[in-house]
């Protein structure tokens, strides 16, 4: 019955999210991948620790939990690289290096039936740890730490708040796998990982609800969220904020309909992320701006012009039936200067309306 917790945490975990329709449907199959496979390797641990079997059956038995517990571990790590970089061509790739490993993994337990290299079991139905077992959980599991390490290095892509997600399931499945060398239980990992899952759930959905449902952009509160941040700042930091508003929104929202009205918010959300890095701040602003906060040290303009040039690549493709142009204002925010943030913010608003006037005289 130890397995109880984990089993009943996996499933809650698997039926919540599966209730939740705004979410990245890339990432929602990667976890529940990755929950089923921890799920089945619970369970399998607990009909080893019922030991009816014959030793025959114990083999195998062992041999699906050595597999399906590393297919979740691989997968984990796998998911939390998505989750990290959001790019669905990295994932797939590392997703094909993992299935690799996997299947040489797989094949090496299949192996150890006739061999035992890795383990045996005793006519009285007893585990037996051979000479390569902790060979086996050492090699098992550092291609999965080199996934994670892979991702830390990447500084441009990799954000400071990620930092507890993969210390939390990093820690677990060393210490798990340490005390699985120590003990000769082969089930205490779960006992260490399911926590740790449990936390990582509870992350995304943090991390989901700054999420605009529409866009897939950062929602008005996480731009709120960072805001409030750089109003607690003791120190002087200089922040540009620029503010892009969609031209002649209104009239695509009541010529063609709310529907095309969403995919240019969409098309536009799509191209800012497009256009900017991950240690930039990028959300939905209101109906039809957005929002953007990054360094000093970057070039604004050149990011905005990142930004125009993409809309023209996406017009001159005739794929919607309207063409989005954009006006946009932005300026230097430095922080604990005694301007309140919102007043700045009313500020660059200014300077878009000013942006959109004057473009609106050159056409006339």
């Amino acid at each position: 019955m130890n397995t109880l917790g984990p089993c009943l945490i996996i499933i809650l975990i698997t039926v919540d999210y599966l209730r939740k329709f705004n979410v990245d449907y890339f990432q929602r199959k990667l976890l529940i991948s990755t929950l089923c496979a921890a799920f089945l390797s619970i369970l399998l641990e607990f009909f080893l620790q019922e030991k009816t079997e014959t030793p025959q059956a114990m083999y195998y038995v062992i041999s699906l939990y050595l597999i399906t517990r590393n297919c979740g571990f691989y997968l984990g790590a796998v998911f939390m690289d998505y989750f990290t970089h959001g790019n669905k061509t990295r994932t797939i790739k590392l997703l094909r290096i993992v299935g690799v490993f996997l299947g040489l993994y797989a094949i090496s337990v299949i192996l150890n039936l006739p061999f035992g290299y890795y383990f045996t079991i005793a006519d009285d139905s007893v585990f037996v740890r051979e000479k390569f077992y902790t060979f086996q959980l050492v090699t098992s599991f550092l291609p999965m730490l080199i996934i994670i390490a892979d991702f830390i290095s990447s500084s441009k892509q990799f954000k400071l708040t990620h930092g507890p997600l993969i210390i939390v399931f990093t820690s677990a499945v060393v210490l798990g796998t340490a005390l699985d060398i120590i003990f000769t239980s082969t089930g205490i990992i779960w006992h260490c990982v399911t926590p740790a899952v449990l936390y990582i759930y509870f992350f995304i959905i943090k991390s989901n609800s700054k999420i605009d449902s529409l866009t897939g952009i950062g929602n008005r509160y996480s731009f709120n969220e960072f805001i409030d941040k750089l109003s607690g700042h003791n120190t002087r930091e200089d922040y540009t904020i620029a503010i892009i508003n969609i031209d002649h929104f209104k009239e695509i929202n009541n010529t063609l309909g709310h529907l095309e009205g969403d995919n240019a918010l969409r098309d536009m959300a799509a191209i800012i992320k497009s256009s900017i890095r991950h240690s930039d701040t990028a959300a939905r602003y209101g109906g039809d701006e957005f929002v953007l906060i990054t360094s000093t040290s970057d070039n604004i303009q050149r990011i905005i012009d990142r930004i125009e040039e993409a809309l023209e690549k996406q017009n001159a493709l005739q794929a919607r039936p309207y063409r989005l142009f954009i006006s946009y204002g932005y300026d230097i925010y430095t922080t604990n200067f005694g301007l309140p943030i919102q007043d700045f913010l009313d500020h660059v608003e200014s300077l878009v309306y000013k942006y959109k006037e004057a473009k609106s005289c050159l056409k006339n």
